[in-house]
Parts: structure tokens; sequence; C-alpha cells
């Protein structure tokens, strides 16, 4: 009977010992700790045995787990123009219900280089003697067949307001190759009188590229007094206007980055074009690639400090932006991952980050549609693995409320997390949008003050089963799959992107 009594008190003891862990116990048998290594035999009964696949360029010792900490004192309103693309196509019904259908939150006009050329005072495009080397044939045919379609757009714009009560956020380059500062603040005047927001304006598109300039911008110093001057009308003209000047963040750059900043006083915020990536489908080369694709958040992020430092601690306005793999029809999912990686660093920096345009979405260069060899959209439409990604950002993110948070994660190299993620409020309800950049399952704690969340949620995730091709599908397929709803752990997908939707307050 003794014996009895005392295995029952042992037993007691264990039990008492178990249910009073403090957070910070809890949360560091989940957690390894930066520079902190489990023991051998933990690792053996704990840690599944996910063998490493071939193409994945990061060695992970244990078990992933992340913990993200929310202040939910502190929220600021997402940007919505985070979300916004550049796209082309506005004449044809065809293509006006293509718009109508994707309601873009932001059209950058014109988009591209092309913008360098455009003629507002008809529509069209110019050219004059100056070299533009390869971009010669391509200017020809657009100074000679090509519009803007600016009164389509108008049209659009217009249909949107009605329906939505607010227009295209939109993202305007203005020629500094044929445009004084008389012919800006004109062009600006018959933009408003078209009933488009006139608000954000780049001064060129990058003009750091000889290729890209006329006889009026030849060197550096040319287009600073340009720009400057411009600015200078735009401002006494319309106070309400911002402008941007584009920098390049390639470090051969530097001196003619130097010279069109002047006393960094002129312009508002800095245009930057960055596409992150590599192709891992050249010989020998996957793993730098993967390397490159999954780690794009660190790639920008060490581009933007150095533009900054150069230029100034002005916004960031992301007009062209990607993560590129490489030109195959399916979008390979180390770029989708990447790009995901890339919205979520973009919010979590709305302070840096003012607005983005992805490059494009229905043409050559990165579309999050199915196009053909002309580069136009194939009927019927299919999804690519960019656009399963950005519904997912748009669908939790636009007009949502950004939670501030903190996340400790399982490292994959010394500056990059495993898991990466952010909390929103939008309608009431509290989302989680995160990323599981690893080939393991990651376990996921959500904390606010002292408190873990264990309510209701519903967790559904757009999984890629490995590094590599992402089927396209139907343009009105879900490729989301729904994960857990209930309560209990949450546990995210490897090579993921997920979707938490909590059912109680945390």
């Amino acid at each position: 009977m003794k014996q009895l009594t005392l295995l029952f008190l042992i037993l007691a003891n264990v039990l008492f010992s178990c249910k009073s862990k403090t957070i910070e116990e809890q949360i560091e048998d989940d957690v390894v700790l930066e520079n902190e290594q489990p023991k051998e035999e933990d690792k053996k009964e704990e840690i599944p045995d996910v063998p490493k696949p071939d193409n994945y360029p990061f060695e992970i010792e244990g078990a992933i787990s992340a913990v993200l900490k929310v202040d939910e004192g502190s929220k600021v309103p997402f940007k919505n123009q985070l979300l916004g693309y550049n796209i082309e196509g506005f004449k044809s019904t065809v293509e006006k219900d293509f718009i109508r259908k994707f309601n873009p939150v932001s059209i950058r006009f014109p988009s591209g280089l092309w913008s360098n050329f455009y003629q507002w005072q008809t529509d069209g495009y110019q050219n004059d003697s100056w070299d533009n080397k390869s971009h010669e044939g391509g200017l020809e045919i657009y100074v000679e067949k090509i519009k803007g379609h600016i009164n389509e757009i108008a049209f659009l714009n217009e249909e949107k307001k009605a329906k939505y009560g607010q227009g295209f956020n939109m993202m305007w380059t203005y020629s500094m190759n044929f445009d004084d500062a008389e012919s800006c603040v004109a062009r600006a005047e018959k933009d408003k009188g078209l009933g488009f927001e006139v608000k954000d304006i780049e001064l060129g598109n990058e003009h750091f590229w000889k290729s890209q300039r006329s006889n009026q911008t030849k060197t550096e110093h040319d287009f600073y007094e340009r720009a400057s001057s411009v600015a200078e009308a735009l401002h006494q003209r319309f106070p309400e206007v911002r402008v941007s000047i584009p920098i390049s963040w390639r470090r051969n750059h530097e001196a003619y980055n130097k010279v069109i900043i002047g006393d960094k006083n002129y312009y508002d915020a800095i245009s930057l074009h960055r596409y992150m990536g590599e192709d891992p489908d050249v010989a020998e080369e996957s793993n730098t690639a993967y390397s490159a694709l999954l780690t794009s958040r660190v790639v920008l992020d060490t581009d933007v400090k150095w533009v900054r430092s150069v230029a100034g601690e002005k916004p960031i306005w992301m007009s062209e932006w990607g993560v590129s793999a490489n030109d195959n029809v399916e979008v390979n999912s180390g770029a989708c991952l990447g790009m995901a990686d890339v919205y979520l660093y973009m919010t979590e920096n709305q302070e840096v980050f003012d607005r983005a345009n992805w490059f494009i979405f229905n043409k050559k260069t990165n579309p999050m549609v199915v196009v053909n060899e002309r580069r136009k959209p194939i009927y019927p439409l299919q999804k690519r693995g960019y656009l399963s990604v950005y519904e997912i950002m748009h669908e939790a993110f636009i007009n949502a409320e950004v939670i501030k948070s903190t996340i400790t994660s399982t490292r994959l190299t010394d500056t990059m997390n495993a898991v990466n993620a952010v909390l929103v409020e939008k309608g009431g309800q509290k989302i989680v949008v995160a990323v599981n950049l690893s080939y393991k399952p990651a376990n996921f704690i959500i904390q606010s003050g002292d408190t873990v969340y264990n309510g209701t949620f519903k967790h559904e995730a757009l999984v890629f089963d490995e590094l590599g091709p992402v089927v396209n599908i139907g343009i009105d397929d879900n490729p989301k799959k729904l994960i857990k709803d209930g309560t209990g752990v949450i546990t995210l997908p490897e090579l993921s992107v997920s979707v938490i939707r909590l059912g109680n307050e945390l």
C-alpha cells in the first residue's frame, strides 16, 4: 500500500511539473534559439526523418519551429498600392474585359522603357537620332504603330470609380527624354482632366542605361537638370504631387546615382527596379539558383539599404519587380516562394516601401497568366503559380490593418529565416499569412504577451510538392488546400504559403 501511495505522489508531481511550465519554457521546447543546437539524442527522438531533396540548397539540422510574437496594440493600415502590377492591353473588348476581371489596384502608365518615349500630346511614341542600340527596332514599331490608349484607360477608370467608389491608384511615368517642365505640368493637367488621380509620378525609366536616353538626356548631368526642373514645376503647380527618380542598385552605377540625386531635396521617393532569382535549369547551377530564389528578401533588403544610403532615406517605389527562375510556361515553385516572402518583407517594412508594381501581369516577363509567343494571354485563361501567390496576398492584405509582430524561426542561413509570417486584421478577423521556405513541416506558434494562441483556426495553404515546375490551373480554380479546421497544433506544410484564419481573440 505504501508503495502505491509513493507511486501516486511521483506521478502527480510529474504531471504538476508539466502543467506549470512557463511560456518561455514552452517556446524554448519548440524553437532552437540562434547559436544553440539540440542534443543528439533529442534529434533522434523528436525530429521526423525528412531527407533533404538533392536540389534543396540549404542544410537544416533538426526540426523547424517558429514563434510569431504579436503586439496587438500597434496597427497600421496596409498600403494597398503594394499589390500593384504593370499591365497592358486596354483597347479591345477582350482587353477591357480582362482588366475588369482582375480589377488592378494600380496601373503604371506607361510601363517599361517605352515610357521614356511616350508622346502624351498624341498618345503615341516618339524617337530622335540618339542611338538606342538594341531598342531601336522596337522603337520603330512603337513610333509607327503603337498607341498608349489613355482614353480607354480613363473609361475603365470611370467604370471602376462608379462600381467601387475609387479609381486606379495610378503610377505615372513621365518622359524626361522629350518633356520639359512646362510640358510635364501640361500633361499632369490633362491627366487630371481625364478624371485620373495624379499623385505619384516617376521622372523617367532607368536612365542609367544609355540605351534609354535621348539627345536631350545624353548625360547624367542632362538628366539631373531636366528632372530637377520638372520636379520644381510640378511641386509648385500641384503641391500634393510626389515625384521619384530612378536609382540603380548596381554598384557600378554609383557615380551616375550621385550626380542625379543632387542635394537629395528635389525628389520625394526612389524608384527601384529589382528582379531577384536565377535559373535552376542551368546545368550544375540549380543549388545556387534555388538559394537566390529562396533568399530573395535578403537580396532585396541588401540593395534597398545600399540605394537609400546613396540617395537618402526616401520611400521606395518598386515600380518594377519580380522573382524569376526561367521563361518556361510553368513557373518554378522556388520563384513563387521567393515572391511570397518578398510580399511579406514589404508588408513588414511599410515605412520603407510605399508602393510596388510587379512586372508584368500579362506579357512576357513573369506573367501571372499563360501567354502565347506574341505575349498575349491565351484563352481560356490559365493561372500560373505567380497568380496563385498574388491572390493569397490580395485576399488577406487588401484594406487590412497590419498588426505589429516579430518572428523567431529556425534559420536557413545566418541572415535568413526558414519561416516568415505577418498578422493582419480584416473585417474583424485576424489572419496570419506564413511562408515556410524549408523542405520540412514547421511547428508554428502565435503568441500575444505571455499567451500562446490555442483557439480555433482554419488553415489553408498553397503547397508545393518540390522545388520545380508548378502546374498551371484554370483561372478560377482555388490552388489552396485545407490543412486543418479546428484547434490544436499549427503545422506549416513544407514549401508552402499558408493562410490561417483565427476563430478567437488572441
